[in-house]
């Protein structure tokens, strides 16, 4: 492990070395207006016409002494203006001058004068330059034109074009995708090469109306080659308050936080990593710009990773302090509280430095109901009434410094600490009733409480993100600490009880470099991943099972390469990783090789993208592998009631995954059908205890499920009728499971289907309504059978203040009290389960947001080791 922290700090010294002396380099260019001032400042009358803005301003400078204009004429030369200037002071005509171009003007007042610094904010040799007209010749004024990355159409940047149709958008990759767009013509995409697109012709799109108005309206996404890009801003969803509340509102989205059909998303913000959904809380929904989600992510993502939502915030520039607080409530038969508070100071040459805390009150109250029976050598059966009360008390607090040194390089550290403000209590009171061959046993109630210690947990997170000629570098390092110690107590009222304890410690040291390079007709992007897990787990017990010391040690390393190819309207990505994983589990002080397994494993995907001009088709193979969580590889048996324990299973075996999908998407509907084939997915599994010594008792543990097969279709609609945008999703699937070599006699596989309504209404003052509803209907699948179980949710918003800056939402969910679960499982051996629970949904609430300033996060980094700490 000291290795690795080695390598990790000499290599963040290196960079941080590099990037001083990029900073330090002088610049060059040219700069006007430089000779004698005087008091003289005159109002700027002028018509240009497709001047270069250099000109224009070396021009002005020379017609005037009020102020001394600073810029670089090489940087600014490419932007031409077409304008006519009338009566105006000189900062308000530069303003007017570069319109909607990538420039700041800044001005400021000293000893030497007045001045005016003006500048490109998007620092780069390229320059996307072009004229657009249309049919008849004439030029086209503020046509939209998006630069995209033909890899996986992206967004890189955009711009539109001014009075003469000329644009100039900087970009930095040799290759881009440019999309020209303007109401009432139709979209041109063009692969570009070089810089100079020269002049574009728009032809109309011919629509035939007869006496009807005719309102258009943003789509909320666009297909991308491996998946959808939403727009967030300018739509509903900026209005959602926080981005927890926001992405359950994204396409394809299902109630459990799960994209449909892709599983359980990772998710960036910025190329960062989110390490805690508590991140999500308190970043606002209006500071997202777009989300990606991708269905199809590539090697460069970890071997578990089957979806992957990445957001992107505004860019905004701005100096000084900014900040945000937000406020969240929930009131069920328990209460759900949070607060949060942000607050950055950004300076002249590039840092940031920022501090964000959260606190949580999260409280809820279960109640379930079951019919429990077992057959060993005699025949039990339970009925049980059911409490739980889970109260957790915690915060959070990131410390962070950031360093945008240019646009080609940055920098930044964070530090994070959360830790429980009490004890971390869940517990357990069960009224249960037993007989034994249909004789009456006893009645009885059991109560079992753990409580969590407060431990601090540390997390180190630096990063590097640059480019260096063409290649373009991304490099992250983690460190992780996490120390917890739990206590049970339990047993039956009036016997003597039973207890355990339970100390843990975690440690995780991680580094991924990542390496994009530009090749003949493609990209290429590479790189390495590294992670060393250290986790000791020391179990004690009063009686009831026996004493465990556990300790496991995983070194994972892998590399990984991808190649994007762009060829018109076809594309393709291809990518390899090497996944190498080498274990030592030790047992009381023993290691055991047969739990010590090392891997050797190639993990491919590939995709392959056609559009049309109304459609977009995808071809998608995806391999995953996904390890057990630690904490389930442990054999400790754990107490839940006098006759349920716990346990877990040190030999499974990784979970291998292979995907084939066909997706097609037009406009506002989406389909695909898919198809899955899952080698050792993990699944709990109950059996007899120990029928001599502790007759009665049912134990679970996890075992592997040999293969299994699913097939299914995921349909998306997305349409919008005035002020309702709808976004539906159904998902109909079917699960092939054989439990035979399993033990277990009961299989049902029927077709399983889930809907997911979401009706936005947005209403004049800045007021919106939301109404989603979810429905799974009755099903059968596996070793269970499945009551429907649904809900509707409601929340009224509305934004308040000139800027919007302060949001207020009430909010309603599981209205009609409907969210049940209930089921009837036969999930082991001679072992059947029949229960139905609450898990407290129907709750009303309210949310307050406030920010203040318009400063965004620079932070760029991302999170190595991010599937072990997952594990962890």
């Amino acid at each position: 492990m000291n290795r690795y922290m080695t390598l990790i700090i000499a290599l963040l010294l290196t960079v941080s070395t590099q990037a001083q002396r990029l900073r330090e380099r002088p610049r060059v260019g040219a700069s006007a207006g430089m000779g004698e001032q005087s008091s003289g400042m005159k109002r700027i009358s002028h018509e240009y016409n497709n001047v270069s803005l250099s000109d224009a301003l070396r021009q002005l400078a020379e017609q005037q002494t009020g102020y001394t204009i600073y810029f670089l004429y090489n940087e600014l030369e490419d932007f031409r203006i077409t304008t006519n200037v009338k009566n105006k002071h000189l900062p308000e005509a530069i303003q007017q001058m570069i319109g909607f171009y990538p420039i700041r003007v800044t001005t400021s007042t000293d000893e030497d004068g007045k001045k005016i610094f003006v500048e490109c904010t998007h620092k780069t040799d390229r320059h996307l330059t072009g004229t657009i007209i249309d049919e008849q010749g004439q030029p086209i004024a503020y046509a939209n034109i998006a630069v995209l990355n033909p890899a996986d159409s992206t967004l890189l940047g955009g711009g539109v074009s001014n009075e003469s149709g000329y644009f100039a958008i900087p970009y930095e990759q040799p290759t881009v995708l440019a999309r020209i767009s303007y109401v009432g013509y139709k979209t041109i995409c063009r692969l570009c090469n070089q810089s100079e697109l020269g002049t574009i012709r728009m032809q109309p799109e011919t629509v035939k109306l007869n006496d009807v108005t005719v309102k258009g309206h943003r789509s909320l996404y666009t297909s991308t080659d491996r998946g959808l890009l939403v727009s967030v801003q300018g739509t509903p969803l900026e209005q959602f308050g926080s981005v927890s509340d926001m992405l359950s509102h994204l396409p394809l989205m299902m109630s459990n936080g799960e994209v449909a059909g892709h599983g359980k998303p990772e998710i960036y913000i910025n190329n960062k990593k989110v390490r805690n959904e508590d991140e999500l809380n308190r970043l606002r929904a209006d500071e997202i710009l777009s989300a990606e989600i991708i269905t199809n992510p590539g090697v460069e993502y970890g071997a578990e990773v089957t979806s992957v939502i990445r957001l992107k915030t505004i860019r905004k520039t701005g100096e000084g302090w900014s900040g945000n607080f937000s406020a969240a409530y929930r009131q069920g038969k328990e209460y759900y509280a949070n607060g949060s508070a942000a607050l950055n100071y950004r300076t002249r040459n590039g840092m940031d430095f920022f501090a964000r805390g959260h606190l949580t009150s999260n409280n809820q109250y279960i109640t379930a109901t079951a019919a429990d029976q077992l057959q060993a050598s005699s025949t039990w059966d339970f009925k049980k009434d059911v409490t739980y009360l889970n109260r957790y008390n915690y915060y959070f607090a990131d410390l962070g410094w950031n360093w945008e040194i240019s646009e080609k390089h940055s920098l930044g550290l964070t530090y994070t600490a959360n830790n429980y403000i009490t004890d971390a209590t869940g517990s357990q009171e069960t009224d249960e009733q037993v007989w034994r061959d249909s004789q009456f046993k006893e009645a009885e109630t059991n109560k079992t409480v753990t409580s969590r210690k407060p431990r601090m947990e540390h997390a180190v997170n630096a990063y590097y993100v640059g480019e260096i000629g063409k290649w373009q570098l991304d490099f992250s390092a983690d460190y992780y600490g996490g120390h917890s110690e739990s206590n049970m107590e339990g047993g039956t009222v009036g016997e003597k009880g039973v207890s355990s304890n339970t100390l843990t410690k975690n440690n995780l040291l991680a580094e991924k470099l990542v390496v994009t390079a530009p090749i003949p007709k493609g990209t290429l992007t590479f790189g390495e991943e590294v992670s060393g897990v250290d986790r000791k787990s020391d179990f004690t017990q009063s009686g009831f099972s026996a004493d465990n010391s556990v300790h496991q040690q995983t070194l994972t390393w892998s590399l990984f390469a991808n190649y994007a190819l762009q060829m018109k309207a076809f594309s393709l990505n291809a990518g390899l990783r090497w996944q190498n994983e080498h274990n030592n589990y030790e047992t009381n002080g023993q290691k055991d090789l047969e739990q010590s397994p090392d891997y050797h494993v190639l993990i491919p995907r590939l995709s392959f993208t056609y559009r049309t001009e109304r459609w977009v088709h995808n071809f998608s193979y995806q391999c995953t592998r996904n390890n057990p969580p630690y904490s389930i590889l442990s054999t400790a048996i754990h107490y839940r009631s006098k006759y349920e324990y716990t346990t877990g299973n040190a030999y499974l075996q990784p979970q291998t995954t292979h995907s084939l999908s066909w997706t097609s998407q037009w406009k506002w509907l989406y389909i695909q059908p898919y198809y899955r084939y899952m080698r050792n997915a993990v699944t709990s599994f109950q059996m007899a205890y120990d029928d001599v010594n502790h007759p009665g008792v049912v134990i679970m543990d996890y075992r592997n499920i040999p293969k299994m097969q699913d097939y299914g279709i995921v349909l998306n609609f997305t349409p919008k009728i005035g002020i309702w945008q709808m976004d539906y999703t159904a998902r109909f699937f079917y699960n092939n499971i054989n439990y035979e070599s399993m033990g277990i006699t009961h299989t049902w596989n029927g077709l399983i289907s889930e809907f997911t309504l979401d009706n936005t209404f947005s209403f004049p003052k800045d007021w919106m309504l939301n109404v989603q509803g979810y429905i799974k209907p009755a099903h059968e699948t596996g070793c269970s059978q499945r009551k429907a179980l649904g809900d509707i949710n409601l929340r009224l918003s509305r934004q308040f203040l000139k800027d919007k800056s302060l949001s207020v939402a009430i909010i309603a969910n599981d209205i009609l009290h409907t969210r049940y679960t209930e089921m009837t499982a036969y999930g082991g051996i001679n072992v059947r389960t029949q229960f139905r629970e609450y898990r407290d949904a129907r709750r009303v609430g309210i949310n307050l947001s406030w920010k203040f300033n318009a400063t965004k996060s620079r932070y760029k980094g991302s999170h190595a080791g991010q599937s072990e700490r997952n594990r962890l």
